[in-house]
């Protein structure tokens, strides 16, 4: 399709910008006649009402799970029940319990004394060798002091068989050093109508920082 050119026309200046200006308005006048024509229709498809309705699902519930009933297990056992043996147990009628500390043996245990030859019990010995204690250096640092009373049996020898604790120091490591110094001890026999016999005495053992103990 051949293009029209208005130079090719060889048309005055004047006339061709007259032509272009009148070719604007028809144009314009066009776009306005197509917008005075359409516009109520426009108008009218925007201003619409849009109603819009939900519908609701109805939805039926799930039925729970349910677990399958147990069927119960008859199941006999003839097991016959253990029959556990006779045991025989020597009951011993109970005995008063002094609360002393455990028997000190020094040397050898003595056997027990016949109902005529008890020792006796005397308020005073003779001592050939004295106890010397010696001070645990743990107590010494500790300065644990105290006082305590041993149960001494002599023998007919002079020598202590038995040593108790008649009353303690409260501290276990002085007990125990009483107890050897006792034992390295030496005594004279008590002696009743000219014949040596055995015989029980209470000897003290101090432990004080402020003596002269070892």
């Amino acid at each position: 399709m051949a293009t029209l050119q208005l130079s090719s026309l060889n048309l005055p200046h004047a006339f061709q910008r007259a032509l272009v200006a009148a070719t604007i308005l028809v144009g314009h006048a066009a776009v306005l006649y197509l917008g005075i024509t359409f516009a109520p229709a426009a108008s009218r498809v925007i201003t619409g009402t849009l109603s819009a309705h939900f519908v609701q699902a109805s939805i039926e519930p799930r039925p729970e799970w349910q677990p399958p009933k147990a069927q119960p297990l008859n199941i006999e056992l003839n097991v016959p029940a253990p029959v556990a043996p006779p045991i025989e147990v020597a009951i011993e009628a109970p005995s008063a319990v002094r609360q002393t500390a455990p028997l000190y043996v020094a040397r050898s245990t003595p056997p027990p004394a016949e109902a005529g030859n008890r020792p006796r019990l005397i308020s005073a010995v003779e001592y050939v060798r004295e106890p010397v204690p010696r001070y645990p250096p743990q107590s010494r640092r500790l300065k644990e002091q105290g006082l305590v009373v041993l149960r001494v049996l002599i023998d007919e020898k002079g020598q202590a068989c038995d040593i108790e604790i008649e009353s303690s120091s409260g501290h276990v490591r002085l007990d125990h050093a009483a107890k050897d110094a006792v034992a390295r001890a030496m005594f004279r026999p008590y002696v009743e109508d000219g014949a040596p016999r055995r015989a029980l005495v209470l000897i003290p053992i101090e432990f004080s920082l402020n003596s002269g103990s070892a």
